[in-house]
């Protein structure tokens, strides 16, 4: 048995204040207060480490052995012999129980952490894997734009492409490889225009739902690559299209919004912050961060809301799911922003339109596939594929081009 009372001369505590060393330790070990190990040491000066105190590793004071002599000599003191053997057990029994508490919780954590690392270092890997790849099939060239400088500034929305959806009726006709094409031709456009309104920046606008994703069970029906495939198609596309619009251009912004179609769950149950277009938006910049004239500019609100300063004048971006083209919508909008921007950039709907409501200007793209499948047949929605391009200056928006596909 150890001397209890030379022991706790030792260390210059009282048996009142060695039971309040006891609760401080249990507490910790629950978690009931913020105090740390070394506080608790430093608190009754017991000049120890506190790894020794908190791995009970110092058999005096807080080991097993002899907190049961404490209380066994406790109870020789006493009257009441059985009460105090009754509270020594029970003691006992609740360090027990708090240390296996604590040593479970513990593992918890450094499981979950080891999770956590784990994921991590995947997607320091993978955005290696990326860089190195864009750096072999997207090459810094001797850049030789169409405008070497000039005010004009092009927007290029790409809306609502739902890489992956495959159909074929009457109405029209999409799968994968008719999205590359479209794509094509809409580059052309861009180049065109470029050249025609002597443009030397553009400003690409990932406007949400690049992916058909498989939120519904008639959309997983008509999806002919599954979801992972559709983010690998997508990526791809999108990628080589911000490539070769660096071709076209001094300098290339790239901005992005989460659709509704990239949800990972139904509706109901989906998190906000969970869209797989925020996926394809950082393959896109992993690949392409090495080209000098290529920048991707993060949100700064939300994943919903993009927003961006053109030759002067504020613009917002947004899927449209959350954003009607009226005045409550404006106003929803703007009271979140903290200020009335120029004009707010928009998808969702499927055909292009322009449209001014309470002084800010809504920009409308369209989608790439058109009409022709189920839910468009059905909803007896009519419309063909097309983008939108947006020429700007110093006073506004000075062309709106929806460009048929």
């Amino acid at each position: 048995m150890f001397n209890v009372e030379e022991i706790l001369n030792k260390y210059n505590i009282n048996e009142e204040t060695y039971e309040e060393l006891l609760t401080d330790c249990s507490n910790k070990i629950c978690g009931v207060t913020d105090l740390d190990w070394s506080e608790i040491v430093d608190k009754y000066n017991l000049g120890i480490a506190s790894d020794t105190l908190r791995k009970a590793q110092q058999v005096p004071l807080v080991g097993g052995s002899f907190i049961r002599d404490y209380y066994l000599s406790k109870s020789d003191k006493s009257d009441d012999t059985d009460k105090y053997n009754t509270e020594l057990q029970s003691q006992l029994r609740e360090l027990e129980r708090k240390k296996i508490q604590y040593r479970d919780e513990r593992n918890a954590w450094n499981k979950q952490n080891y999770t956590d690392a784990r994921i991590e270092q995947k997607f320091d890997y993978l955005e290696n894997v990326l860089s190195n790849f864009g750096k072999i099939n997207f090459k810094n060239t001797n850049n030789n734009p169409i405008v070497q400088i000039n005010e004009n500034e092009m927007i290029i929305c790409l809306s609502d492409l739902h890489i992956g959806e495959t159909f074929s009726s009457a109405f029209g006709s999409y799968n994968s490889d008719i999205a590359v094409e479209r794509i094509s031709k809409y580059l052309e456009s861009v180049k065109e225009n470029a050249e025609l309104y002597k443009v030397s920046k553009a400003n690409i606008v990932l406007l949400g739902d690049n992916i058909s994703g498989s939120i519904h069970h008639t959309i997983q029906v008509t999806n002919r690559e599954n979801v992972i495939e559709q983010i690998k198609k997508a990526s791809e596309i999108i990628t080589s299209f911000c490539y070769e619009c660096t071709k076209i251009f001094n300098n290339v912004d790239f901005y992005s919004v989460a659709g509704n179609h990239s949800r990972m769950d139904k509706k109901e149950d989906a998190l906000h912050d969970e869209r797989l277009d925020d996926l394809i938006a950082w393959i896109v910049n992993s690949s392409l961060s090495h080209i000098e004239n290529f920048k991707y500019i993060k949100n700064i609100y939300d994943n919903g809301i993009a927003t961006f300063n053109i030759c002067g004048k504020n613009y917002a971006a947004c899927h449209g799911d959350f954003d009607a083209m009226d005045k409550n919508g404006v106003a929803n909008l703007t009271m979140m922003l903290g200020y009335i921007p120029y004009a707010v950039l928009r998808g969702h709907n499927h055909y292009p339109a322009f449209n001014e409501v309470s002084g800010v200007k809504f920009i409308q793209s369209g989608s790439l596939p058109g009409s022709g499948d189920q839910y468009t047949v059905e909803k007896r929605l009519v419309g063909k594929p097309s983008q939108t391009i947006c020429i700007c200056n110093n006073s506004g928006i000075k062309a709106h081009i929806p460009v048929e596909l």
